[in-house]
């Protein structure tokens, strides 16, 4: 079942117990996924700290991918912040909106098969196993709801798992957003946040500033670990049903 959620202060604990369940050994190449908002830099962050401890060596990558007409700001900031940890970068420009035209797409599912395909591509050529990604207990819960609303199956109802096959972690999958914000508070990092992440026309973004906190204040105040234990439960099932 899912461990209770860890505090700011206890965030770098929770990572570091996270990566070797997930079978990350001392020496062990890990790309770091950084879009320049809180969850990505706090992750950096933390694994920065990890590196030396645990002998990790880091790689950054992002994409700008130019939905908006700054969003080339976004990648200038990831690389200066990747510079200044000593830490090699590749970013990569695509026009995300052209690409989901072309393939009858929505734009967040093409970004998000834009991100994935250049994850695996600099994971390949750094010979990396791993890449860590800064999603979080509330994506999780939010993944929960915008599948449910599909008419997802149960596999689907299982959302992210905290490691897949596929090479890519997310060892911040059990901590909530208010802990990571705490964190960078405490550590006075500095993000660059993308402002079409408060675009309501976005479903994601409606279940995160409407449907999720209309939830939590209406009708269960412990709604996301709610929808996290389910999603657990219906992912050991999934993993049952395999077995067969």
């Amino acid at each position: 079942m899912p461990r209770s959620h860890p505090n700011a202060d206890g965030l770098s604990d929770h990572v570091e117990a996270r990566l070797r369940e997930f079978g990350i050994r001392r020496g062990d190449a890990i790309v770091v996924a950084v879009s320049g908002g809180v969850d990505s830099v706090v992750l950096l962050d933390v694994l920065h700290r990890l590196s030396e401890p645990l002998q990790l060596r880091l790689s950054v990558v992002h994409l700008d991918h130019g939905l908006r007409p700054d969003s080339a700001d976004d990648a200038t900031f990831v690389e200066s912040l990747a510079t200044r940890l000593g830490w090699p970068i590749t970013v990569e420009s695509m026009d995300v909106a052209n690409w989901a035209q072309e393939r009858g797409l929505s734009v967040e599912q093409a970004g998000r098969a834009c991100r994935r395909d250049l994850w695996t591509r600099v994971r390949l050529q750094v010979g990396a196993r791993w890449v860590a990604v800064g999603h979080h207990a509330d994506d999780q819960a939010e993944t929960v709801l915008l599948r449910l609303l599909r008419g997802a199956g149960t596999t689907g109802l299982g959302a992210m798992r905290p490691a897949g096959a596929d090479g890519i972690v997310r060892p911040m999958l059990e901590v909530r957003r208010s802990a990571i914000e705490a964190y960078a508070a405490n550590r006075d990092l500095q993000v660059h946040e993308d402002p079409m992440n408060q675009d309501r026309e976005i479903p994601r973004n409606r279940v995160r500033h409407q449907l999720l906190p209309l939830l939590e204040s209406r009708h269960n105040p412990r709604i996301v670990e709610g929808l996290i234990r389910n999603a657990h439960v219906l992912q050991a099932d999934d993993d049952y049903l395999d077995s067969l």
